[in-house]
Parts: structure tokens; C-alpha cells; sequence
């Protein structure tokens, strides 16, 4: 058998795949705002953030589980480049919930999601928004944040890309 034949055959068997470049790196955030707090969801793939937890805490790999020792983790390296500012006060979130979707087709990138709650602090008007995680992982990372003002409707998209680390504002009144 010819060495271009083998190679098919391994690739039709499933025996060989070769090594391909993730080709997007690419976060999704939406931010609820309520009289009360602050609610965030974001969303990456599964991958890349093992791939930052790992190189943030010196291990050579990382398999992710919905614990609450993986959510400390994450908490603390996302605290490093996702940051909310209510009138210039920063708050601490909470982690409400993580875990990997499910409903994702069989042959795509996995993703990760993690829900988040900030309390934040009465009548606040702007929020100002720094959204630089994964950026010293992958040099091209984006990052889009949608937020939602829920008692006005108001709805706004922020679009956050390596290597800029820079700060929007969002005014609510």
C-alpha cells in the first residue's frame, strides 16, 4: 500500500486527525441590570479557558468541572481581566452557577459558561466596563459584552479585542 493510501484509510477510520489552530477566540458576555444587582453571563470556549486556568496556576493541563473549587479558580482569574465599575466603585461578584453546555453539536468546540451576580449599589447610573480575559493567553481574543438595563429596555454592545485593555462606559440615566 502507498503512504497517500495509508493515510487515507487512517483518516477514513478515524485513526489519525491532524493538529488544526483554533480558529476563533472568541467570548460572549450579557449583563442583566436590575434595580438590585447586576447579573452576567459569559460564555468561551471550554478550551481556551483551561488553557489560561492551567498557565495562571503553573500546571500543564486542566480538565474543568463545574466544582466550586473550579469556580474559586475562575473567579480569581477572571477578577484579573474582566472588571464592573458602578459610579467608579468596584464590587466583588458571586459565582450563581458554571458548567459546560450541553446542547452543543457533536464535532463543535466545547463551551463554558459561568453565571455571575454582582450587588451593586442603589441608583447607580454608569457603569464602566474593562474586558481584557484571555488576552495573555491569545493575542487575537475578542470579547463582546451585551448589556440590558432591564427596567428601561436600553440595550448596548461592547466590543473588546487583544491587545487593548482599555475601559467603556455605559451611562443608564
Amino acid at each position: 500500500m502507498s503512504p497517500v493510501h495509508a493515510l487515507l484509510l487512517s483518516v477514513a477510520l478515524g485513526a489519525w486527525a491532524p493538529e488544526r489552530p483554533h480558529p476563533l477566540h472568541l467570548s460572549t458576555t450579557a449583563i442583566a441590570i436590575d434595580e438590585a444587582a447586576v447579573f452576567l453571563r459569559v460564555r468561551m470556549f471550554k478550551n481556551d479557558l483551561e488553557a489560561a486556568l492551567a498557565a495562571a496556576t503553573g500546571l500543564d493541563t486542566l480538565a474543568l468541572a463545574a466544582t466550586a473549587e473550579y469556580d474559586a479558580l475562575f473567579l480569581g482569574y477572571f477578577g484579573e481581566g474582566f472588571e464592573l465599575r458602578f459610579d467608579g466603585a468596584t464590587v466583588t461578584p458571586e459565582i450563581v452557577a458554571s458548567g459546560e453546555d450541553l446542547a452543543t453539536r457533536a464535532g463543535d468546540e466545547r463551551i463554558w459558561w459561568v453565571e455571575l451576580r454582582y450587588a451593586v449599589p442603589a441608583g447607580f447610573e454608569t457603569l464602566g466596563i474593562r474586558a481584557a480575559f484571555l488576552y495573555e493567553q491569545f493575542d487575537d481574543q475578542r470579547n463582546i459584552v451585551r448589556v440590558l438595563h432591564t427596567g428601561t429596555g436600553r440595550q448596548r454592545t461592547l466590543y473588546f479585542a487583544a491587545p487593548d485593555d482599555g475601559w467603556s462606559e455605559v451611562r443608564l440615566g
